[in-house]
């Protein structure tokens, strides 16, 4: 496989302090002769640039690379590297000097070149939004599978709100470096409002985010400023009032949703602008990806696709297992949730997403999360967070969700308790972060 450094076609990387790096500067460093072709090295970085020069630095001169969330705790860090068999940490943590095998980025990264002698394996760590992340492995071929190469008259301004050790993040920069156009790297630390007016001001023309970013997007005043030509939702469903608002804003745009996952890499897109995908694609989806379904759960085997990791459940065929469950709705098929996300409320099993799926369409819902509590005497009672938009009657939409729920619904599923909140916690994959059951 052709290393990085040498399908480098992005023409700039603009940074949210307005610094430009050109190709030539993101290939500007090369690994020192310290990490030799046998080394496995992790790279854990809170400035997206440094992140891409190492990357570009190491692909195709080291045994492996292990991409890891500039957001993790020290204590997951360094267990992340034991069981990755790292060496060697690239950093710009100074608070991860206590973990074996840490170096600055100036020891581990100088000037000079190094040919590239060997395939890289990719190692990437799951974005779920509990428990410790699962690591699998990619090769630069199957991370780069679905990567357009654009002519040079058609290259867009891609902008990038994930975090690029994260999978969606690194299909966004991916497409950028090797298919060309402008890469605009938001600073995911400063207010979404603030990253969207930069975003604005740099022309980006094509952005991706999880439906819950996206609401949150909606929710900027000045949102309508994107000169948007392309919408991307994935990580999480894509429910049908999400890209409805997406259409109504963006009308210039075609918006996509997209299947992926880090275990199985880019799964398939859909481009009608209907919320789950056609009954079809079990019999040929896009993409050369076979797609069955098994007890409910959706299954995947890539086109192109790494060795499996140990984390990874794979059968016999080659497909791996997502754990998201599937509902046949007539010629459609539709995501459910989770398999170990189920709700049991007096033996009635339901998803959380299907009822935020009802509540997204109330009117003055920017933002909901759905949870169970267990009750001594009710058993379990079914709790909706909801962040209203500005200007949104707090009672008026309470009464609202209630109602759209009770017609929507099984009663068991509509929510005992209504509670308004002023935000969400998301992960550094811009995925709402589950809550399990609490007590109560």
């Amino acid at each position: 496989m052709t290393p990085l450094s040498d399908q480098i076609n992005v023409s700039a990387i603009l940074a949210a302090d307005g610094s430009v790096t050109t190709r030539e500067d993101l290939c500007l460093f090369t690994p020192l002769k310290s990490l030799g072709p046998d080394a496995r090295v992790a790279l854990c970085f809170d400035d997206p640039l440094l992140l891409l020069r190492a990357i570009v630095a190491l692909d195709g001169r080291v045994a492996s690379m292990l991409l890891l969330s500039g957001s993790l705790d020290a204590a997951t860090v360094g267990q992340l590297i034991a069981r990755a068999g790292c060496a060697a940490l690239l950093t710009d943590h100074p608070d991860l000097g206590g973990v074996a095998g840490a170096a600055g980025l100036e020891e581990g990264i100088g000037k000079g070149h190094i040919a590239p002698t060997t395939q890289t394996t990719w190692l990437m760590t799951t974005s779920g939004t509990t428990g410790i992340p699962k690591i699998v492995p990619h090769s630069l071929k199957s991370l780069a599978r679905s990567v357009y190469r654009f002519a040079p008259a058609e290259a867009p301004t891609w902008g990038l709100l994930y975090d690029p050790t994260r999978f969606a993040g690194l299909q966004v920069t991916l497409q950028a470096l090797i298919g060309g156009g402008r890469l605009v790297v938001a600073d995911t630390h400063r207010p979404i409002a603030e990253q969207i007016a930069a975003l604005a001001r740099q022309g980006v023309t094509h952005l991706s985010a999880t439906p819950t970013l996206w609401r949150r997007i909606l929710m900027v005043p000045g949102h309508r400023d994107l000169p948007l030509k392309q919408v991307t939702l994935g990580g999480e469903i894509a429910d049908q009032a999400t890209m409805d608002a997406l259409r109504v804003s963006f009308p210039a745009a075609r918006v996509t949703h997209i299947y992926a996952s880090t275990e199985a890499g880019v799964g398939f897109s859909v481009n009608d602008g209907r919320a789950g995908f056609p009954e079809a694609y079990l019999s040929a989806a896009p993409g050369g990806t076979r797609l069955k379904l098994v007890d409910g759960i959706l299954w995947l085997r890539p086109a192109t696709a790494a060795a499996p990791g140990s984390d990874v459940e794979v059968d016999a065929d080659g497909y791996v297992r997502s754990g998201d469950m599937i509902e046949t709705r007539g010629d459609r098929l539709h995501f459910l949730g989770r398999e170990n996300g189920v709700i049991n409320v007096g033996g009635v099993k339901f998803f959380p997403e299907t009822v935020e799926d009802a509540v997204k369409t109330v009117p003055g819902v920017a933002l909901v999360q759905v949870t169970s509590k267990k009750n001594p005497i009710t058993g379990t009672l079914v709790v909706a967070e909801i962040q209203v938009q500005d200007g949104a009657d707090p009672a008026i939409v309470k009464q609202a969700i209630l109602d759209t729920c009770r017609a929507k619904l099984v009663r068991e599923a509509v929510p005992a308790i209504v509670r308004f909140v002023d935000g969400f916690e998301t992960n550094a994959a811009g995925k709402l972060v589950r809550k399990g059951a609490t007590s109560g």
